[in-house]
């Protein structure tokens, strides 16, 4: 269980940096270019944000989750 939250975590926060990174520099990170889609035009940073929280959130529950 630990594994699976920590790698959605990492997915998260990289999608969240994408959207940050994307919409300071207009530019995709190429091996995370299928998260594109999450985002509606205009609500791309509060998207981010939120994907950055969740994020958070999910790397905290994986380091308090049992390691079984």
């Amino acid at each position: 269980m630990k594994g699976i939250l920590s790698f959605l975590s990492f997915l998260l926060l990289v999608g969240g940096l994408q959207g940050i990174i994307h919409e300071a520099f207009d530019t995709w990170i190429p091996l995370m270019g299928f998260l594109r889609y999450l985002y509606v035009d205009g609500y791309e940073i509060f998207i981010s944000i939120a994907l950055l929280v969740l994020g958070t959130a999910l790397a905290t529950a994986a380091s308090k989750a049992p390691k079984g």
